[in-house]
């Protein structure tokens, strides 16, 4: 009889807990509260797909233009690094920049180097040798961690600075592989967390925790948000077997202290548009990553398309791929 109650106490207590576990997360909607397209009366946003802040600075990456602008926290252009071009100064296919000791490192997909500015605009140097290029990159401990496309390799990388020829390969292609991803695994964004790396997946909705020697310590995956979108592109891609039914789940990511926002790509069934508007947001601890709040991105129209996004104080600060407007939208606050 003790043994019969004490089972019974054991499934109550696991019914609590896989009652809270059902605890539905948080959806919050914003409304956009600025929208900038110019920043003087001749300089006009192009096609963003990198925005990072530092120090009171902005700096958008812009493919098309091949260039990155610099502005202050209230949009004025403050200057403009490298041009569209082959030369020692000029940019052909950037992907991302850093500022790292009081300089702006741009990773030049085109030419597979980082380029190296000065602050007031001028070059200083360029480094690398076939660099990998897929996103966004990160430097510690005198190493450049970046991430990249081809299945040759594994797809996350660290270039020593101190040895131009030292570069390592870690991570694993055996991940979780949806339905439509076309067993391309790639990792579109990684950042420094204390003593580890996370890294987002572009093409599948999973984050990864590595330690700097490489090693996995943790895998997070969450495809039961997208089982619209799944649905879509597969009926997509076999009424069109020329077009793939998408190209990925994840646009853009960006890590401030243990919170990691990740911009999805999502289905709305309401208005039958594939659109990219939410930004889910994982808080991080020492022992897991946990999904906390879902926040959607509201500019009044049906046709959006976020191409890249940073947080800025208290501030999301996000690039639409339609108007080629920025638009400032502020953080909620979290409980």
């Amino acid at each position: 009889m003790k043994k019969l109650s004490y089972l019974f106490l054991l499934l109550f207590v696991f019914g609590c807990q896989n009652k809270d576990s059902e605890t539905p997360v948080p959806e919050i909607s914003i409304e956009v509260q600025k929208k900038v397209s110019e920043f003087n009366d001749s300089t006009f946003v192009g096609i963003t797909e990198d925005i990072q802040y530092s120090k009171g600075s902005i700096f958008l990456t812009e493919i098309e233009n091949g260039r990155v602008l610099e502005l202050n926290e209230t949009y004025e252009l403050k200057q403009i690094f490298g041009r569209k071009g082959d030369g020692p100064t000029e940019l052909q296919d950037p992907r991302a920049s850093q500022v790292h000791n009081n300089q702006l490192l741009i990773l030049d997909g085109g030419h597979q180097k980082i380029k190296v500015f000065n602050l007031d605009g001028t070059i200083s140097h360029q480094f690398g040798r076939d660099i990998p290029s897929n996103g966004g990159f990160f430097i510690k401990n005198n190493k450049l961690y970046g991430s990249k496309y081809d299945k040759s390799t594994p797809p996350l990388f660290s270039y020593s600075l101190t040895d131009e020829n030292s570069i390592h390969y870690f991570g694993s292609h055996n991940r979780r592989l949806t339905e439509i991803n076309h067993d391309r695994p790639r990792v579109c964004r990684l950042f420094p967390y204390k003593n580890e790396i996370i890294a987002v997946s572009e093409n599948e909705p999973v984050i990864e925790r590595f330690d700097f020697a490489g090693n996995k310590t943790e895998e997070i995956y969450y495809p039961e948000y997208f089982e619209e979108f799944i649905e879509h592109s597969i009926k997509r891609e076999k009424s069109s077997p020329q077009m793939r039914g998408t190209t990925g789940f994840v646009i853009d990511a960006s890590l401030h202290g243990s919170e990691l926002y990740i911009l999805l790509v999502g289905f709305d069934s309401t208005k039958n548009k594939v659109t990219s508007r939410q930004i889910f947001n994982f808080t991080i601890s020492d022992s897991k990553i946990e999904l906390s709040r879902i926040i959607e991105l509201n500019n009044g129209k049906n046709d959006t398309w976020y191409m890249s996004f940073t947080i800025l104080r208290n501030k999301i600060l996000a690039f639409d791929g339609v108007t080629y407007e920025l638009h400032e939208f502020d953080l909620p606050k979290k409980d």
